[in-house]
This record gives C-alpha cells, structure tokens and sequence, in this order.
C-alpha cells in the first residue's frame, strides 16, 4: 500500500505530488470556492457535458466524497472471503455521447455505439490483473448488452454473461420516474448474495448506478466517475446492499500490495 506523500517545490511555486491507497480520499481540484455542485465546470467534471445537470452534478459530488468503510487490508481480507458485489463502469470510451437515444444504435452493432479507446482497453486488463494479483475470487461476471461493457468484462475477465437490466433506458437527462425504474431493475443485482467464497461483477453504466443508489445515498445517488470506477457493495437480499468501498482502476494494484 503505498501511503500519501507530499513534495513542495519552492516558496513561489509549489507542485503537490501524491500516490494514495484506496482508502485516501482526493481533494484536489477542492476549495472553498468549489464547494457547490454549481461550480464544477464542464472540462473538471467527470460527468460529461451533455448530461450535466443538478442531479448528475450533485451525484458526481457524493461520488467524490464517498469513504471507504474499510481500510485496504480489511477491504482485502473481505473481499478474498467472497460475498461482494462489484459494481464496475466500464472503462474510458473514444467519444462522449448518449448514444443510448440515438435513433441508429444496434445493440449488435458496435459501431452505433461509444466504443472503449485504447487507454480504456488498457484500463480493463489493469482491473483484471489488479484483481488477479490481489486473490480475489471472481464468480459471476455479468454485463450490460453494449459493445464497451461487455467488451470491458472480456479484456478485465475473459468471460461474461449479458443482462438487459444493466442497460441504459432511452434517455439522457433523466427524470426521477426513470431513475426510479433503474433502482428496480439493477437492485435484484446488487443485493443477490453469490456463490459462497467468491464475488459477482457487474458492468455496467453511470446513470443505471446513479439510479439504484438513490435510495441509499439521499437523494441524487452516486454518480460513478472517472469510467472504469468501481463500487463494492455488501449484499443484503431483497433489493436492499451496503456500499463499502470505491477502487479506481489503478487502485486495484495498490489494493494486492496493501
């Protein structure tokens, strides 16, 4: 686990330089001037700019100041016993867009939709070897039906299963009604207990986990960013989960040496 290091330059000018473990919160891009969902600007903020809007901005900011439940070797520990959830967005995509109301897309056809770019490709094999390296028991891997989710749980897993709950509803800014219908489709999901000794993964999308957290994370959920994000929850049964932790795709390493 590497622990938070702070350099400072000079009087005049001075450059923070830090590596955390995932339980470190980051507070860069902070202050008080910042401390509204007002004030996170399109090019600083991980929800993209055609979704910006109160609830998604206001989601984006619980995101940011979640706190891992566990410190990493207690996360570790836990998740080697098994008995998780792991809620993963897929990682970063050539081109922002909502292709999900675009008259063209094709689920079949993967060149309707965002496609992973070359560093989210590289982000999906670093979540697979991060997990790997640490021990964890992978179980089901289950995945929404576009092309850039599965095609995140194939390069991190090398195996998957699709589920259309994971997927997105036809809108962009979406209404709490829709927000609604996602918290119940993905909460059977997320509160299903796996095989004993082992996890589930899911991948999927921002807005479906946006969705099922609003009853947990009052009012606007958890907005995941940055893409390739993962959450790791307790299951409970009977649509009910606890949230315990956040892993960026880096942190997945950090997690093993912890």
């Amino acid at each position: 686990m590497l622990k938070k290091a702070t350099c400072f330059a000079t009087l005049l000018l001075m450059a923070a330089c830090s590596s955390g473990s995932v339980t470190d919160q980051s507070t860069d891009n902070k202050s008080s001037d910042d401390s509204s969902k007002e004030q996170l600007s399109a090019d600083r903020s991980g929800v993209e700019a055609y979704e910006q809007n109160d609830t998604t901005l206001s989601g984006e900011q619980n995101n940011n100041d979640f706190v891992n439940k566990l410190d990493d070797k207690a996360l570790l520990s836990a998740l080697r016993d098994g008995g998780h959830v792991v809620y993963i967005r897929h990682t970063k995509t050539l081109k922002d867009w909502g292709d999900q109301v675009s008259p063209a897309l094709d689920l079949a056809d993967c060149n309707t939709q965002r496609r992973l770019s070359t560093e989210g490709k590289a982000d999906a094999k670093v979540i697979g070897e991060g997990i790997k390296s640490a021990g964890i028991p992978v179980g089901d891997v289950i995945s929404s039906d576009y092309c850039r989710a599965y095609n995140t749980a194939d390069l991190a897993f090398g195996t998957y299963t699709k589920n259309s709950k994971l997927n997105f509803l036809p809108c962009v800014e979406c209404t709490p009604d829709d927000y609604k219908e996602y918290a119940e489709r993905v909460s059977p999901l997320m509160s299903a207990k796996p095989e004993a000794g082992k996890n589930t993964f899911l991948v999927g999308h921002d807005d479906p986990f946006q969705g099922v957290t609003m009853p947990v994370m009052p009012t606007s959920g958890i907005y995941p960013a940055p893409m390739g994000v993962a959450y790791v929850v307790k299951p409970l049964g009977d649509g009910k989960f606890d949230l315990v932790a956040k892993i960026t795709p880096n942190q997945w390493q950090l997690l093993a040496e912890s």
